[in-house]
């Protein structure tokens, strides 16, 4: 009996997975074509200055990116489009797995365009290209080398988001710099980010854009100045079963983020003192 229980539920288990991985739907581009109107579903991970429900309203540089969009489709293809954010994902890994799961929705937040995440998403083309920082509580010691790690920051412990490109980085150091490291994984920036306020004896890699939401909050956290590499490209994703890319590759090119309409929407949501470093 008990055998049969159990492969009962872990049938019942097998079933219920993909229904609720598919948890958001949404049309497809071809959809939207073939009736003049539709709907694009947006899920996105909270990320401020880039994608925030603020007072009942979304805001951020991806949110008026694909305002934009719709006006391009509406203007060069009379389709009209209704934008609907159907929730966030509050774990950034998870957030990639729906997506990955989900026809024909658009995912946004900043996420990093690499070769590996290619092969199982697509991505449009990148919409801002940005650093990676890293930081620390505000009394942690001043660091300007990964070499002086060892040193400085003896009995550190370092943390990275579950799932992001910054595993990677963190590796590198860790392997290139400090063998002893200590590292350990959180779901989202914004636990990071609360860790980072309490515990003076952790340092973390991040995306410049999501230091953004730190110095707005003004929260004691310090950015070291040390060179982490080369600048990251970010782009929205979608299923590999998607036609949105079509008319995303069309719509987002490098002759769109020359424009200064696409300037303004930096400087209106991150600080004109941005646009040097995020572009």
């Amino acid at each position: 009996m008990k055998k049969l229980i159990g492969f009962a539920f872990g049938l019942a288990l097998c079933y219920a997975q993909p229904t609720a991985a598919q948890k958001y739907a949404g049309d497809s581009w071809a959809q939207v074509k073939n009736a003049g109107s539709g709907k694009l579903t947006v899920v996105y991970y909270d990320q401020a200055g880039l994608v925030q429900r603020i007072d009942g309203k979304m805001k951020g540089v991806c949110v008026d990116i694909i305002s934009d969009f719709v006006a391009y489709v509406k203007t060069k293809y009379s389709k009209s489009i209704t934008v609907d954010y159907v929730g966030p994902e509050a774990e950034f890994s998870n957030f990639l797995k729906v997506v990955q799961q989900t026809p024909n929705i658009l995912g946004v937040t900043n996420t990093s365009i690499t070769e590996e995440r290619k092969k199982i998403l697509k991505f449009t083309p990148p919409f801002m290209t940005t650093q990676l920082v890293l930081l620390t509580n505000q009394n942690a010691p001043t660091l300007t080398s990964l070499a002086d790690l060892p040193k400085l920051y003896a009995g550190f412990t370092a943390e990275v988001i579950t799932g992001s490109t910054h595993v990677k980085y963190i590796e590198k150091i860790k392997k290139d710099n400090y063998p002893d490291l200590k590292v350990t994984y959180a779901s989202s920036s914004e636990n990071i980010i609360k860790h980072l306020l309490t515990n003076p004896k952790m340092f973390s890699i991040l995306d410049f854009t999501e230091y953004v939401g730190v110095i707005r909050k003004k929260q004691p956290i310090k950015r070291q100045e040390v060179d982490l590499g080369n600048a990251e490209q970010l782009g929205f994703i979608m299923a590999k079963s998607t036609d949105w890319d079509v008319i995303w590759n069309e719509f987002l090119t490098a002759e769109y983020r020359k424009t200064t309409g696409y300037k303004k929407i930096i400087a209106d949501n991150l600080g004109s003192n941005f646009l040097s470093l995020v572009r």
